[in-house]
């Protein structure tokens, strides 16, 4: 068994549902959406995974100031997901001696991975699984600055600038300026705490 045959048979489930393939990954575009399916590889070379999330086009543009690349890569999603934290929210590999990975990593996909790509198929489900999934605690603060955008967007700007400034003051460095710079293409300072008042469209 090879990482070859897993993408192929991953590709025959993906293709007919409009999905792009480039190497190991995946990408379809939904509305303002964009799936992303990725293969992920063990340094060992023996086992494999499955990672995949969206991008809601309109947040990546408020956040990092450009829309998103022609191909979207996995870790540049709003959300992001291994396929093991939907199966029993543990870390799940295949291992590729095993025969019957083929099977089962397609047939995981198929009744869990692309059911979650269509839940996130909007904003509101978005910053549940954000909040759901405690962002707010993590240290890598993009997830953080997706869920404050998002509640921008749903017309929760209060909520939103709120957690905009308060990881800007426990931040330096790049992300401090990042978050300065999401705060403005909100209008975060305009809102003067007056409900939400903020740009809801960056």
């Amino acid at each position: 068994m090879t990482a070859k045959a897993v993408a192929s048979q991953l590709n025959a489930l993906l293709k007919p549902l409009d999905f792009e393939r480039r190497k190991m990954a995946w990408n379809r575009l939904v509305d303002s959406f964009v799936d992303v399916v990725d293969l992920q590889i063990s340094k060992a070379g023996d086992t494999i995974t499955v990672n995949a999330g969206v991008v809601d086009v309109d947040v990546h543009t408020i956040l990092w100031g450009r829309k998103p690349p022609e191909f979207v890569e996995q870790p540049a999603c709003t959300v992001c997901i291994r396929i093991g934290e939907l199966i029993d929210g543990k870390d799940m590999w295949w291992r590729l001696s095993d025969h019957e990975t083929v099977h089962s990593v397609g047939a995981n996909v198929a009744a869990r991975v692309l059911p979650f790509l269509e839940r996130m198929h909007s904003r509101r489900a978005m910053e549940r699984w954000l909040i759901d999934t405690k962002v707010e605690t993590r240290k890598y603060p993009a997830p953080i600055l997706n869920l404050a955008i998002l509640k921008t967007l749903l017309g929760e700007a209060r909520q939103g600038c709120t957690l905009i400034d308060a990881l800007q003051k426990k931040s330096i460095g790049a992300w401090q300026t990042r978050a300065i710079e999401v705060a403005d293409r909100l209008r975060c300072d305009q809102s003067s705490g007056d409900s939400d008042n903020c740009l809801c469209n960056g």
